[in-house]
């Protein structure tokens, strides 16, 4: 009896340890599956942009796990392998080459992605196994079962999940509760990575020169785009560089962070910054503020965009409007002076037939008053060509021809000390101008070389045949593109300034000492190209001389010259 009674107790003791061994081996299942699934999570996250984070997470799973692991996603409508995990590395590697060089054509992964449902196959049949695009690697790398689950996030099912044993029956209805427990954070951190790519691209392929940068000036990210638009070598180096630094105003960069500070966000506030290379770009900067959770201002992120090309076509469009109303006014002027000129000198002229003036020493003054007036109407014709007003008679000419003509003429008004040089296109069309207002237009730009070079240098005038594209259209918006013939005198003197280059074509402005010039010499060549429908643009330095170059509209003929 008492043996009987022992047999019983050692029995039930022996089922009490294999229960409790089942239990334990459970337990230290769990926590080793809650480890391994902590460990996904970290890997994936910390490789945020690395390729081969989804493949360390994998490798995680091997061998407590699976045999070997597939993950699939679905992108653009299309079912794709990003990551293949095997034990056995050779297997590994040749399941990748094999996957590389054959279509998808697993059922099961396509599936559970389109319909959302996971599936567990405890015993892979040999029928099966003939259906895929390698049969004998398959019944190499091991397909006895499987478990296959979606990738779930915020978005849907982005992929799917497949964990393979050698041994047939070694998943069940728990291991598919786990894996599905799995997915869901990798199906979220997959997503998660793609919405990083997306916004990294997006943040690095704009066309407006992105930042990120603290409060104190640190730059803590920025695009390619920021890095060319300041002269930056490199995004290292930008990031290397105070924003400060970049301030052609300091106080404008108070005034952004105070903006900043009290509005949250700042939007369309014009700067001008400063390049590597010293030279200053306008900019519009839009920026929004990151603040600590007392209200701290801790981090900007912005973008900048370009407008110094916009700025500087603005400049032109209100200087040019500033001409055109000076000319306006002038050319009424001189119109109404012109017409008391011509009263005055038929007046004078009279009265030298009928009467005799006495001389004053030694001077007739109706002859003074006749040649002062006439020089006051030459003064009103030059207005009248720059406002336009002046008629002209144009008639088909070719410019070599011209110059050529003129040529004899400028070298006795041109001094020794200078050298005039014509270089002349053999073969340029023919143009449509007032034959004696483009003799005035080239005297007046060869005397004006000429008193640029008080002490000796070399005027230059050519001609030559050019195109005016879109892309000048873009820097010039008032340019008709087409063909025209392009007159350039450039000479060797002093040069000019930005400042002064921008006011030149003004009427009665002038470099010249007092009593030395008009100011009207540029103002007549302005308004006779521009009347003959053409253009003018002058390019200067400071003590790198000047050139002014005239394109006047080519006439469909072309001949030899």
């Amino acid at each position: 009896m008492v043996t009987a009674i022992l047999a019983v107790v050692a029995g039930v003791a022996a089922l009490g340890v294999v229960i409790l061994e089942r239990i334990r081996r459970q337990h230290v299942r769990d926590i080793t599956r809650a480890a391994v699934r902590t460990r996904i999570g970290h890997v994936l996250a910390e490789g945020l942009s690395a390729g081969e984070a989804v493949d360390d997470a994998l490798r995680l799973l091997l061998p407590d796990q699976a045999d070997w692991c597939v993950l699939h996603l679905a992108e653009a409508g299309r079912v794709r392998r990003v990551a293949v995990v095997h034990a056995d590395p050779q297997l590994e590697q040749s399941r990748r080459e094999t996957f590389e060089r054959l279509p998808f054509a697993m059922d099961v992964p396509a599936s559970v992605i389109r319909t959302g449902q996971p599936e567990l196959v405890a015993e892979f049949s040999p029928a099966l196994l003939e259906k895929q695009p390698d049969p004998d690697l398959f019944r190499r790398a091991g397909l006895g079962s499987f478990i296959c689950v979606p990738l779930k996030a915020r978005s849907g099912t982005v992929g799917a999940l497949t964990l393979a044993r050698r041994t047939p029956r070694s998943y069940d209805e728990k291991d598919l509760a786990w894996a599905q427990d799995l997915a869901y954070p990798i199906g979220l951190s997959i997503e998660n990575r793609r919405l990083f790519a997306e916004a990294r691209e997006l943040f690095e392929q704009s066309v407006s020169a992105n930042f990120v940068s603290t409060p104190e000036g640190a730059i803590l990210a920025c695009n390619q785009r920021f890095v060319s638009l300041l002269g930056f070598k490199s995004i290292p180096e930008a990031l290397t560089t105070p924003i400060s630094s970049l301030y052609d105003d300091p106080t404008a960069r108070d005034r952004l962070l105070r903006q900043l500070r009290e509005q949250k966000r700042v939007a369309g506030c014009e700067l001008a910054l400063c390049r590597r290379d010293g030279r200053v770009v306008t900019v519009l900067a839009d920026a929004v503020g990151e603040f600590d959770e007392a209200g701290v201002l801790v981090k900007k992120r912005g973008f900048l965009v370009d407008r110094t090309g916009q700025k500087d076509l603005e400049g032109r469009l209100r200087q040019s409007q500033r001409l055109e109303a000076v000319g306006q006014l002038a050319g009424g002027i001189a119109h109404d002076f012109n017409n008391l000129l011509t009263v005055i000198i038929g007046c004078a002229d009279l009265l030298k037939i009928e009467t005799v003036s006495p001389a004053v020493g030694g001077h007739d003054p109706l002859d003074e008053l006749i040649r002062a007036a006439k020089r006051a109407a030459s003064l009103t014709q030059q207005l009248l060509a720059f406002s336009r007003w002046q008629v002209l008679q144009p008639r088909l000419l070719q410019l070599n021809d011209s110059l050529r003509a003129v040529h004899s003429m400028l070298l006795r008004l041109v001094p020794p000390r200078v050298g005039l040089m014509l270089d002349l296109h053999p073969r340029i069309e023919h143009v449509m101008v007032d034959p004696g207002q483009l003799d005035q237009v080239i005297v007046n730009l060869v005397m004006n070389s000429v008193d640029a070079m008080p002490a000796a240098g070399t005027i230059t005038v050519s001609t030559a045949s050019v195109d005016l594209t879109p892309a000048d259209v873009e820097q010039y918006p008032y340019v008709v593109p087409g063909r025209y013939v392009a007159l350039t005198v450039k000479d060797t003197g002093a040069g000019m300034d930005e400042a002064t280059c921008a006011r030149v074509f003004e009427p009665f402005f002038t470099t010249k000492p007092v009593g030395k010039g008009t100011g009207l010499g540029l103002s007549t060549v302005y308004g006779i190209v521009k009347q003959s429908g053409g253009y003018v643009w002058i390019t200067s330095k400071p003590n790198m001389g000047t050139a002014v170059r005239i394109c006047l509209p080519a006439v469909a003929e072309t001949v030899q010259v």
